[in-house]
This record gives structure tokens, sequence and C-alpha cells, in this order.
């Protein structure tokens, strides 16, 4: 079974970091290591068996990349991300591309919208995905609105309601939910024209 630990790492602005780790096998990942880096430190080193296998990244913004090589000094993993991400990455993946991890695969899912390097990772038993900016609880990531309405449509709602939703940020009135109250609740997912999705984002 995969552990995730949701991290308030404080950051820019309310920023989550994530540690999954499957315990069975020892395999652990981080995502967007950021903020206070000590407290996902301190996380670790409370798991017993662990083999560090990836440090993913959501997009290459700053504020969720801070922490890549303080993480880095104690979690000696290669880091994941779009082959268009600015920033030094050991691993660049393709849309759809599955990453072995534990028992299951994380996929990544290319996600533009946000930025033109969005992943989403999906846990492939459907328990979880990770949607940095590009999905928040009740909202969306400042975006391009075309793009971004694609990935909301083709990318993000075909995707299995019992996904449990963990965003880059603590914007909404929990800090993660399952996708399928986002599917009912979230009117940037919910949303079927682009004119109304263009219309939802002056909301933002």
């Amino acid at each position: 079974m995969i552990k995730i630990h949701q991290i308030n790492v404080g950051g820019f602005d309310s920023n989550f970091s994530y540690l999954l780790h499957d315990e069975k096998t020892g395999d652990a990942a981080i995502v967007d290591p950021c903020g206070s880096t000590q407290l996902i430190k301190d996380k670790f080193l409370c798991i017993k068996k662990s083999f560090p296998k990836y440090i993913l990244l959501t997009h290459g913004h700053g504020d969720h990349v801070s922490g890549v090589d303080s993480v880095k000094a104690f979690f000696k993993a290669p880091v994941v991300a779009h082959p268009s991400c600015s920033f030094k990455h050991d691993i660049g993946v393709s849309d759809r591309q599955k990453l072995p991890f534990g028992d299951i695969y994380i996929e990544c899912l290319y996600s533009p919208g946000h930025t033109k390097d969005s992943i989403i990772y999906h846990l492939t038993d459907d328990f979880a995905i990770f949607t940095g900016d590009t999905l928040f609880i009740d909202c969306c990531g400042y975006c391009e609105p075309n793009s971004m309405f694609k990935t909301m449509r083709e990318v993000v709602y075909p995707l299995a309601d019992s996904n449990e939703v963990y965003s880059g940020h603590d914007y909404g009135r929990c800090p993660h939910a399952p996708l399928g109250d986002e599917k009912i609740s979230n009117p940037y997912l919910l949303t079927k024209t682009l004119v109304a999705f263009q219309e939802e984002l002056k909301n933002l």
C-alpha cells in the first residue's frame, strides 16, 4: 500500500510537498520539494524502510522546485520533469509514460495550461493524482485558457472519481478531496465549453 504524506511546507504561498512511500517495497518519491524542506526530511527519516526512486516536479516554477537541491542531500534520487522544463532534471518524461513504483506505476500525464511543462502524476491504482498548479480544490491555476480547458476536459475529467486530488497549494475548502467531488463542485473542471470556461476564469 502506498502511503501519502501531504506536507504543508509554507513556501511562497501555502505550498504543499508530498512524500510517497510504498510500505511493501520501500519505494519512496517526493513531489515538488519546496518551502521548509526540513519538514520533508523529518518525515522521511521516520520511515524505517525506504528506497528513494524519484523527485517528481509538476512544473518548473520556482516556488515548486526551490527545495530540490536541499532534499537531494538526503534523498538520492533522479529529478523527473517534462522535457521542456527549464529546471535541471535527470529524466524527461513523455505523456502517459509510466514509472515503476512499488507494485503499480506513476503515470505522467502532460497537462499544459498553467505552464507549458505541467505534468499531473497519476497513481495507476486510481488512488491519487498530484496536480501541481493545474487543478486546486475548488479552482485551478492561472493559465492560458485554450490549453487548460483541453487539459481539464481531456486529461483530468476522464480519470476515475476515486483519485484523491493532491494539489500544489492549500487554496481550497480542504487540503485534498476525491476527484469525483471536484467534478461536481469545481467550476473549472465541470465546465463543458471553452466560452463558459473563459467566463469562469474571470473569477480567479
